[in-house]
């Protein structure tokens, strides 16, 4: 018997272990993966994962199950990072199969000959250059440059995906103004960063005046209620509410003491 439930007990770890890492360790194509990344890690990570808003993906990751790590990230995020969850089940855009994909490209990545680090130097970092004016900006110019850097968090029409929703009224002194330093600066403490090339981020100050300019023309769609007419009959309550009934009441009562004198009056006479 002890045998028996020995054996049926190893039955049962063997296959849960068998479906643990048959869902984790899913074959990904890399081919696909490709086009996956393209659409939407490249923005923040570059096109060849060496790094642009994000951190480098170009690197060996230390794991013993190395596809798990990646896939673990890329699915629910890093918390405290500018890295949000993607899969589906966690509120992204991507499927496990596309996710599978994805890691399979990510850790291609990592297999190109590795550089040596670059050591400390002692020259200080310059001190950051004043924002600049930006020119007047060109909402079809700036279709391009969202289409290309903005819609793959904010939404194809500002509709809001992993990033908030830009379909909405600007209020401020000069939104102008408010959307060009939002754009190049970034938010601190949230997940959109600096997207100007004087705070290390890949467009230009045109550019980003284009992308402002386009992103004011995303107004939020406006609905108007409509009342149906009412086919009741209103009764006194309806049209003069609690003061009206009590008009009444007082002529009401009026009308009987002047009918009740009236009467009074006749009879006296005879």
């Amino acid at each position: 018997m002890k045998l028996f439930q020995a054996l049926v007990f190893a039955l049962m770890l063997m296959l849960m272990t068998t479906g643990i890492f048959a869902t984790v360790s899913a074959q990904g194509d890399a081919a696909r993966g490709k086009d996956v990344y393209l659409k939407n890690c490249a923005v923040c990570h570059g096109d060849r994962g060496q790094g642009r808003i994000g951190a480098t993906l170009a690197k060996e990751f230390p794991s013993i199950r190395q596809n798990a790590l990646v896939k673990e990230i890329i699915s629910n995020g890093v918390a405290g990072s500018v890295m949000s969850a993607w899969a589906k089940g966690k509120g992204g855009p991507l499927s496990d199969a596309e996710i599978d994909d994805l890691v399979a490209f990510v850790n291609s990545l990592g297999r190109q000959a590795p550089t040596a680090p670059t050591g400390p130097t002692a020259t200080p970092a310059p001190l950051p250059p004043p924002p600049p004016s930006f020119p007047p900006g060109d909402a079809t110019r700036g279709t391009k440059v969202y289409a290309e850097n903005c819609a793959v968090c904010h939404g194809e029409r500002g509709e809001g995906r992993v990033g908030a929703t830009l379909q909405k009224e600007w209020s401020g002194i000069d939104p102008e103004k408010f959307l060009d330093a939002t754009i190049a600066r970034g938010v601190a403490g949230s997940r959109m960063p600096a997207w100007a090339k004087f705070a290390g981020g890949p467009l230009s100050e045109q550019e980003i005046a284009d992308s402002a300019a386009y992103i004011r023309t995303l107004k939020p769609a406006r609905t108007v209620a409509t009342v149906a007419p009412s086919t009741q009959i209103p009764t006194g309550g309806d049209i003069g509410g609690p003061l009206a009934l009590a008009c009444t009441g007082l002529l009401v009562v009026a009308g009987v003491i002047v009918l009740g004198l009236g009467l009074a009056g006749s009879r006296n006479k005879k």
